[in-house]
């Protein structure tokens, strides 16, 4: 059975925000087929349970948001690459080791969902704004493919790019639209 990790969350259950409640979704959908793996904020979780449902957790003692976050996505994708075949990274921040990766020849299927252009958001520095475009522009030339969870991020991508990004919508809970 293929192993997958998932990266760039605070974790399961989800209690944070929108990447979260997408992992919660996803991982119903995939854990008869996959092994799956998800990295959680170990300071976020009173309980530290080894494993929800099918699906194992691994918690790491660092913010999986602000500046910490580059550290927290670097510190799972190290740990991921020793055993999962595919990485879902979650986010930007720790992409710009790819290049890195790809240079010493890894060869792990590495999925990239960007969920916004950080780069562009008025909380950030200059210096932070320019290490989040590299890290974007790190993220979308050594993944071996790019998610956008709305239009407006894929036709970014593809048009900044030239990189084909492929549209994966989340944020409603199909099972409440079945009842509407």
């Amino acid at each position: 059975m293929k192993k997958v990790a998932i990266i760039g969350t605070v974790g399961l259950p989800a209690k944070y925000g929108g990447f979260e409640n997408f992992v919660e979704q996803i991982v119903q959908r995939l854990w008869d087929d996959f092994e799956i793996t998800v990295y959680c904020q170990k300071s976020a979780y009173k309980d530290h349970p080894a494993r929800i449902n099918k699906v194992s957790l691994r918690y790491i003692p660092l913010h999986a948001n602000g500046m910490q976050s580059i550290f927290y996505d670097i510190m799972t994708i190290f740990d991921a690459l020793r055993y999962a075949d595919t990485l879902l990274i979650l986010g930007v921040s720790g992409c710009i080791i790819l290049p890195f990766l790809r240079f010493f020849g890894c060869r792990k299927n590495i999925v990239v969902n960007i969920d916004g252009i950080e780069w562009k958001r008025a909380k950030w520095s200059g210096i932070a704004k320019w290490f989040l475009h590299l890290s974007e522009i790190c993220a979308v030339r050594y993944a071996n493919a790019v998610v956008g969870d709305n239009q407006v991020i894929v036709d970014y991508v593809e048009t900044a790019y030239h990189t084909p990004c492929h549209l994966i919508e989340y944020g409603a809970d199909d099972r409440q639209l079945e009842t509407t």
